[in-house]
């Protein structure tokens, strides 16, 4: 284990997934049972950088798990329009690249 626990990532697992400890009582624990000092800042850039926060809900998309709401008419129809403004630019290319060949 490292000289400080929190750079180790089984130990933050366990504290910030399994036991679901806040980053606030993980520091308060480091400060009484290690007597080190840290800030919530420096932890959260810890479980960032170990990939933790998706375990918590905090780094994944959670539209895609929740039910999903109907869309009005008017986003139906805004879709529907960037739909064809892309597959008319993206028509546009192809063209543009298949009239580039004939020129050589």
């Amino acid at each position: 284990m490292a000289l400080e626990p929190y750079k180790d990532r089984a130990w933050l697992y366990e504290h910030y997934v399994t036991k679901r400890m806040n980053l606030k009582d993980i520091a308060k624990r480091l400060e009484q049972s290690h007597n080190i000092s840290i800030t919530q800042q420096a932890l959260y850039n810890w479980v960032k950088r170990f990939d933790l926060l998706k375990f918590r809900g905090k780094g994944r998309n959670l539209a895609s798990t929740a039910g999903r709401r109907p869309k009005s008419a008017m986003q139906q129809k805004v879709e529907k329009m960037k739909r064809s403004r892309m597959k008319e630019i993206k028509n546009r290319k192809k063209a543009a690249q298949r009239g580039m060949g004939r020129k050589k």
